[in-house]
C-alpha cells in the first residue's frame, strides 16, 4: 500500500469513534485536505449483525454511526 494510503486511514480510522456527529462533516473536509482525491471506503465490518441483534433484543434503536463507532 502507498504511504498516503496508510496514514489517512490510520487518521481516519483511530478518530472517528472519538467525533460527536457535528464534527464529522468537519473532520471529513480537513482529511480532504490533507489527502485529496484519495477517497477510500471502510471495509464492512463482517459481524455487524451481532451488534444488530444486541440492540434489538435490548429494544434500542440501531443507528449505523453508533455502530460504527463500537467497531
Amino acid at each position: 500500500m502507498l504511504e498516503d494510503l496508510v496514514l489517512m486511514r490510520a487518521l481516519r480510522d483511530m478518530n472517528m469513534p472519538k467525533f460527536v456527529q457535528d464534527d464529522v462533516p468537519l473532520f471529513h473536509g480537513l482529511i480532504d485536505d490533507l489527502f485529496p482525491n484519495m477517497h477510500i471506503e471502510r471495509k464492512p465490518f463482517d459481524r455487524k449483525d451481532k451488534i444488530t441483534s444486541y440492540y434489538e433484543k435490548e429494544q434500542l434503536i440501531v443507528l449505523a454511526d453508533q455502530q460504527d463507532k463500537i467497531v
